[in-house]
């Protein structure tokens, strides 16, 4: 279970990938659809037609993660995960959107199928109210983001939480910040936000 839980920190911490569509590679970023916990990205049309696709995080590289995806094209316009793309990542280059589902993953020696993996989100009712909270202090978010990776420069917003942490989004990219367990109390959420958030601050 430990192994498991470092997975999915691993995947959830990640926003950039390659996508190797028989063989053939694509730049992507990504963000996790809340209900299903798929990943969703817009895409190259060249890309909606592969046999065997695999998600590298972050890149296609012998130490990446390896995800076998299954592809499938929904409307961009329509979609609310293509509407949380856009808030962690601006407007998208491509007019394509997939919704792309975990079938297997490898990552060094651990291996994993879906049904061993939950990305979905417990806090997803919650996470526009907190969002809006501590988006009244965009300075505090980006100290703590600043904190976490000094690459980050700027004020920061609040883009997202779930039951591992929660993304800061920066100039430089979005941050995130781990809650070192899984919390699915909103309450509970909360509070750990506020107190890595004061603690981050601080420190920066």
């Amino acid at each position: 279970m430990h192994e498991l839980n470092e997975l999915e920190l691993a995947i959830r911490s990640e926003r950039h990938a390659t996508l190797s569509c028989d063989g053939v590679p694509f730049t992507v970023t990504t963000v996790i659809d809340n209900e299903s916990g798929s990943f969703v990205f817009p895409i190259e049309s060249a890309a909606l037609h592969g046999e065997e696709i695999v998600l590298w995080l972050p890149e296609e590289r012998n130490d990446a993660m390896q995800i076998l995806v299954m592809l499938e094209e929904i409307d961009g316009d329509r979609s609310a995960s293509a509407d949380r793309w856009r808030i962690y990542h601006g407007s998208p280059g491509q007019s394509h959107w997939v919704n792309a589902s975990l079938l297997a993953v490898r990552f060094g020696s651990i291996v994993a199928d879906a049904e061993q993996l939950d990305l979905t989100n417990a806090l997803a009712s919650s996470e526009p109210r907190l969002c809006k909270k501590y988006n009244a202090d965009h300075d505090l978010l980006g100290r703590a983001a600043r904190t976490m990776d000094p690459r980050s420069s700027g004020e920061g917003v609040l883009v997202g939480v779930d039951p591992m942490g929660f993304d800061i989004r920066t100039r430089f990219d979005i941050v995130r910040v781990p809650f070192g367990e899984r919390l699915i109390d909103a309450e509970q959420a909360d509070v750990r936000v506020h107190n890595l958030l004061s603690e981050l601050s601080a420190a920066g």
